[in-house]
């Protein structure tokens, strides 16, 4: 790894414990550099501005949950594998910080709508990922031909977004994990609407 790595790593670390402890309001560049140990006007120097700073520790946080996700859903083949590895991860997500960032910069993007396009712009990788995982899901059975999978995948990740969002507020993990439980509960009724078409 070359030194600007480093260095350009260093401040992203920085600026994602600074969002989960301080917040958006606090992540300040000055804050920023005194949680890193770093010239504050490095921030500037490796990103052009506090805003590009703060999507680069967004992405760098959503590339790291959603490769998690592909690793343990993609080898999932059952609707009950699914919803297991799916309440381990939303617990790996608040346990990491992820929600923490992703509802600190959703909150920012009320203050500063010129984030808004581009915090959008990285959920979609999760849009395209939810509704493979659907399609895949539902290939070769009756519902293969019914379920919209675009929009289901739409409501799943805003949902996602939502309960997660509202979790970090008041900081009770129940409503993914409450839906995720009563989902699991009616599982062998989805594995036979999934069973495939004879």
């Amino acid at each position: 790894m070359t030194k600007t790595q480093q260095t350009r790593d260093t401040i992203v670390v920085a600026a994602l414990e600074t969002l989960q402890t301080e917040g958006f309001a606090g992540a300040t560049s000055r804050a920023i550099a005194r949680r890193g140990g770093f010239n504050q006007a490095l921030v500037f120097y490796y990103f052009g501005s506090l805003d590009n700073l703060l999507l680069a520790a967004l992405e760098q946080t959503s590339a790291e949950r959603l490769a998690r996700y592909r690793e343990a859903l993609d080898g999932a083949a059952t609707i009950g594998e699914i919803l297991e590895r799916t309440k381990a991860l939303n617990l790996e997500d608040r346990e990491s910080g992820h929600v923490v960032v992703l509802a600190q910069l959703i909150a920012g993007c009320l203050t500063r709508p010129a984030l808004a396009a581009r915090v959008i712009e990285g959920v979609e990788p999760w849009r395209e990922f939810t509704e493979s995982t659907i399609e895949r899901l539902v290939r070769g059975t009756a519902l293969e031909s019914a379920v919209p999978t675009t929009e289901l995948a739409d409501a799943l990740v805003t949902y996602y977004l939502g309960a997660n969002l509202l979790s970090a507020l008041d900081g009770n993990a129940a409503g993914p994990q409450a839906l995720l439980a009563r989902i699991s509960a009616a599982e062998p009724l989805l594995a036979a609407l999934l069973a495939p078409a004879s």
